[in-house]
């Protein structure tokens, strides 16, 4: 997990641009599976924030070298928030098998939020939800997250989300080099040039 997450492109804006939509779509995975994870080891009132690796295993510690190390790599410390998610996930992997013996047919609830990371960085605190931060993922109520389908976050199901935002980024950089072009002409953009 470390590993992945040093890796990870932390405060890239492109990366953020081109992954837009599939982050948002890794963010509502991941607020779903917290609740499954949540609902089953009886901590619906820490929920979405609930640290569930804890839960499963209150006496599971975590060497505070992997957050130092990952910091190190980033660059910065984390949000606080952040920190709390990414303390657990290094608390989730260090319990090995333990969570799919007792739950096989639970997902990995920490999976969503690692893939979130890896394609454009941290996210910021909002109101009622994540910020990503062009828009905000909100955790919706429990009995939602609970009822909501399973969003499919393999290579393939989120390449297609991301080539959407390309084609959106590519339309918008076209539009903004024409403007530019067009300002540069001395004239609007779609306009005729010299008047009549």
């Amino acid at each position: 997990m470390l590993e992945r997450l040093i890796a990870a492109r932390w405060d890239d804006q492109e990366a953020e641009d081109l992954h837009q939509t599939s982050r948002g779509a890794l963010a509502s995975e991941f607020f779903r599976r917290k609740a499954v994870w949540a609902n089953a080891l009886g901590i619906t009132k820490l929920w979405p924030l609930a640290e569930v690796a804890l839960a499963f295993d209150p006496s599971i510690e975590t060497d505070p070298l992997w957050l130092e190390r990952l910091e190190t790599a980033v660059g910065h410390e984390l949000m606080p928030q952040v920190r709390r998610v990414v303390t657990d996930m290094f608390r989730w992997a260090s319990l090995g098998n333990g969570p799919k013996e007792r739950f096989p047919d639970f997902d990995d609830p920490y999976e969503p939020m690692a893939q979130l990371l890896e394609r454009g960085g941290q996210f910021w605190p909002g109101q009622g939800g994540i910020d990503l931060p062009i828009a905000t993922a909100s955790y919706g109520s429990l009995s939602k997250r609970l009822a909501q389908a399973p969003i499919p976050i393999d290579a393939e199901a989120l390449a297609v989300l991301d080539e959407r935002d390309r084609i959106e980024l590519e339309k918008i950089r076209a539009r903004a080099a024409a403007r530019r072009a067009a300002e540069a002409a001395g004239q609007e953009p779609g306009g005729s040039g010299d008047s009549a």
